[in-house]
């Protein structure tokens, strides 16, 4: 490690102890300064090779195309964890790398005692649920009952403990995410080179899409995979990797169009508002943000290019998609993000990397915070307060009912109620994991089947989900985990890049879980990037104390 890398931590030590230190000129101009460069041990080469088996392997598996996806990514997740685990453990037994064991490997921080507070609680919750087989096997529900859970603790243990972060890694589910998300325009446009949709019957093949199945399950992956490319565009060190990387945020862009879903729309717009933040913290970034929101709107015309190539025969653009895609409108903020871009660069040119004043990155996060809550504001105001007023086509955004986000409101609602009304302890641990089908079918079945025809088996929002079968103690733990895990990563982000990486695609997971809900096919995802931005929090704390020390 060289002499100016671990004045770094130094630095980022003495900060958090409220030691007023000079910054290091490299912190000073935004260079990323990561922990230790040194070889990795034969225990992190496992971690780091799981993490590029989940992120380009994962979510391509399958034995039957489409049919057993589900089954198909559990069992991928839980055979590759305990396969990681084995080896791991095979270095130990054979005394390989002894002397070079990760610093601070029962060391607890709040993530991990949340973590295993929820497992914990979600443990109790199955013994007392009155579907005790369903609750630890998520049978009927979707495969995520206890045993995943605990599963998913396993993962996220070890890879905080082993995984070091190599650029590479994400550069691979880069690549892979780009190729998926083509797939998905290939298939809007009835294109199927690898016949994944056209043996599924005809009335369903518009609800699903490339390799991750149903299109809903497709947005989430896009939450995921946008927030790692445009953090990998953002925080590129020279032009060829901007350029590189701001390819793969065009591919997830359409990717995006094609997926159809305000959740996608949603998951995006929350990571792009804090990446926005971060941006403004020097020219440099805010120059890359720019180029990001540039190529995020011309692939929005690429997808169109695209479209008269197969003469306009899509299968099934919805509203905000379609006005994206072939409205003239959307021209002016083309060309409005490139005079900016072109702005920003000459700022860039003459202010490099160096540090913004802190109140420009402090007012951005007020913009963003003022924004996020004005909306959230009008929202609880039109669906709790002013039932009244003719909202005309914003209703269905603007005003939760029974009819809302395509009859999720009803879920919600449903939810909340249950989880109120069903005694202390189901107040307290839930009804069990991945219990909430059988707990709303048992109150409600015949008042969804005469409003919906069918019955709901999730609330279709992670949280209400989690309130329900884990009960407030549950869900108190889910979201102090991920809480935690984002706050420790953005208050390091300032002395390396390479947190943002990790900690987007937290962010755009959550932001699309609000109105989504958890599968084995993209969960693992969260819990792979939760698990390795604290790794990198972990690491980075441990050289900060050894720089302290010396």
């Amino acid at each position: 490690m060289s002499k100016k890398n671990k004045k770094a931590p130094a630095a980022a030590a003495a900060a958090s102890k409220k030691i007023k230190i000079e910054k290091p000129a490299a912190a000073k101009n935004g260079k990323q300064l990561s922990p230790s460069a040194a070889a990795l041990t034969m225990h992190e080469k496992f971690a780091d090779l799981f993490v590029i088996s989940m992120l380009s392997i994962f979510p391509i598996y399958m034995t039957d195309k489409l049919f057993h996806i589900r089954t198909d990514r559990r069992l991928y997740f839980v055979v590759t964890t305990f396969v990681m685990l084995f080896f791991i453990a095979a270095t130990y037994i054979c005394g390989i790398d002894k002397d070079r064991k990760p610093t601070g490997l029962f060391k607890m921080t709040v993530p991990d005692i949340a973590f295993i507070s929820f497992t914990v609680i979600a443990l109790i919750s199955a013994c007392l649920s009155e579907y005790g087989e369903e609750a630890f096997t998520g049978s009927e529900g979707r495969d995520s009952g206890f045993y995943l859970i605990a599963v998913y603790l396993l993962c996220y243990l070890l890879l905080s403990r082993y995984f070091r972060y190599k650029e590479v890694v994400f550069t691979v589910f880069a690549v892979m995410a780009s190729a998926i998300c083509f797939l998905g325009v290939l298939h809007e446009f009835s294109v199927d080179p690898f016949s994944l949709i056209s043996e599924i019957k005809q009335e369903q093949q518009k609800d699903f899409i490339s390799t991750i199945g149903n299109i809903n399950m497709f947005s989430g992956f896009v939450c995921v995979a946008f927030p790692a490319c445009c953090a990998l565009a953002a925080t590129a060190k020279d032009t060829l990797s901007t350029t590189f990387y701001s390819v793969t945020v065009g591919f997830c862009t359409m990717g995006l169009l094609v997926a159809n879903s305000m959740s996608g729309y949603f998951g995006v717009t929350a990571f792009l508002a804090l990446l926005f933040v971060y941006c403004c913290g020097n020219a440099k970034r805010f120059f890359h943000f720019w180029i990001i929101i540039s190529t995020i709107f011309l692939s929005m015309k690429v997808l169109r290019l695209i479209s008269l190539i197969f003469h306009d025969e899509f299968k099934n653009l919805e509203d905000v998609s379609r006005f994206l895609v072939f409205d003239k409108l959307i021209f002016i903020p083309i060309a409005v993000s490139a005079a900016i871009t072109v702005g920003m660069y000459f700022v860039y040119k003459k202010f490099g990397e160096e540090h913004s004043p802190k109140w420009i990155q402090f007012t951005a996060a007020g913009i963003v915070t003022l924004a996020a809550l004005s909306i959230l504001g009008v929202f609880i105001y039109f669906s709790f307060i002013d039932k009244e007023t003719d909202l005309g086509s914003l209703k269905k955004i603007l005003r939760l009912n029974d009819q809302w986000g395509t009859h999720r409101g009803y879920a919600w609602i449903r939810g909340v109620e249950l989880f109120h009304s069903n005694g202390i302890k189901n107040i307290l641990v839930g009804s069990g994991p991945d219990t909430f089908g059988q707990v709303i079918k048992a109150v409600y079945r015949e008042d969804m089947l005469k409003r919906h025809g069918s019955v709901f088996d999730t609330a279709h929002n992670e949280f209400i989900n989690y309130l329900v079968t884990t009960g407030a103690l549950g869900l108190i733990s889910y979201t102090t985990l991920v809480v935690s895990v984002i706050v420790r990563a953005f208050r390091r982000s300032h002395y390396d890049a390479a947190f943002i990486v990790v900690v987007l695609p937290v962010i755009g997971y959550i932001a699309q879980s609000i109105f989504s809900l958890s599968t084995p096919i993209i969960t693992p995802f969260l819990i792979v990037f939760l698990a390795v931005t604290e790794a990198h929090s972990r690491k980075f704390d441990a050289e900060c104390a050894e720089a302290v020390k010396e």
